[in-house]
């Protein structure tokens, strides 16, 4: 098929593009659109596009009993959220619970995992031997101030157990109530 081309063309589209095509184009540019057929299906053509881009867009709004339905849905949604937030808290709690009473009656009845925990003590006793042998200041004295009582001193593990639990439910707390 041979290619059709009029010298023309770059001039009929810049017309329609700028929007001053048939009215302000110039008199011979609309006697050639009227004589040559490719020169007018170009501009036809072009003219229809122009126009459908030039069309507002409109988005279709559903209706207001759909979006009533809809806000009435996600309010439930969120009550519904906000009543389990409390069972969430005490199901993790309880969890926490059960999980430090199973591990601490599994570690006091079973003998296989206090020798596996005294084999470990030993290793971690030669650790702790060989770091004193490095004549580094003990940990209570950098620790804890200098005029605490020395009936204090040996409770200083239990407080740091205690604290380190605390912590721990506190971050429990805070990953059940999160907002998702």
């Amino acid at each position: 098929m041979a290619r059709m081309e009029c010298q023309y063309e770059p001039d009929v589209l810049t017309m329609v593009y700028t929007g001053q095509w048939p009215e302000r184009a110039p008199a011979e540019l609309r006697a050639h659109v009227e004589t040559c057929a490719l020169c007018a299906d170009l501009a036809t053509v072009s003219l229809a596009i122009d126009e459908a881009n030039a069309a507002p867009h409109v988005p279709a709004l559903p209706s207001s009993g759909i979006v009533w339905w809809r806000a009435q849905l996600r309010a439930r949604q969120e009550a519904a959220r906000q009543g389990v937030r409390p069972i969430t808290v005490a199901q993790a709690a309880f969890l926490a619970v059960v999980g430090g009473v199973s591990g601490a009656v599994f570690g006091a009845t079973t003998d296989w995992f206090q020798r596996v925990l005294q084999r470990f003590g030993g290793v971690i006793g030669d650790g702790v031997a060989w770091v004193r042998s490095l004549e580094l200041p003990s940990l209570p004295s950098l620790v804890l101030p200098a005029d605490m009582p020395a009936t204090l001193a040996p409770y200083t593990a239990s407080l740091a157990i205690v604290a380190i639990g605390v912590a721990l439910a506190t971050a429990v707390v805070f990953w059940a109530l999160r907002e998702e």
